[in-house]
């Protein structure tokens, strides 16, 4: 049985692999979430997928993804000035 937000991971997985290399700092979902934004294939792809499942399960899904992509631990709740597809993201790190 596949995931409902199996589109994610695989979308989450290739956006790091296409711009992120380790060692990744502790904003690495704020960057996955502003590269998407730059990027006019990958926004097209997050706009449709945010209209299958709904912007919030997108955004918590992206985060989750790339924290399990990394493997990193959760740090502390960050947020970011309106105008992006996030508010806030939490910062990762050992």
């Amino acid at each position: 049985m596949t995931r409902k937000t199996e589109g994610v991971r695989l979308f989450v997985r290739d956006v790091l692999r296409a711009d992120f290399s380790e060692p990744y700092g502790e904003d690495i979902i704020r960057d996955v979430c502003f590269a998407i934004e730059e990027n006019r294939e990958w926004r097209k792809q997050y706009d449709t997928l945010k209209d299958e499942l709904s912007r919030d399960v997108v955004n918590t899904w992206i985060g989750k993804y790339v924290k399990e992509a990394v493997g990193l631990n959760n740090l502390r709740v960050a947020h970011i000035e309106q105008g992006h597809i996030i508010t806030a993201y939490t910062k990762l790190g050992h």
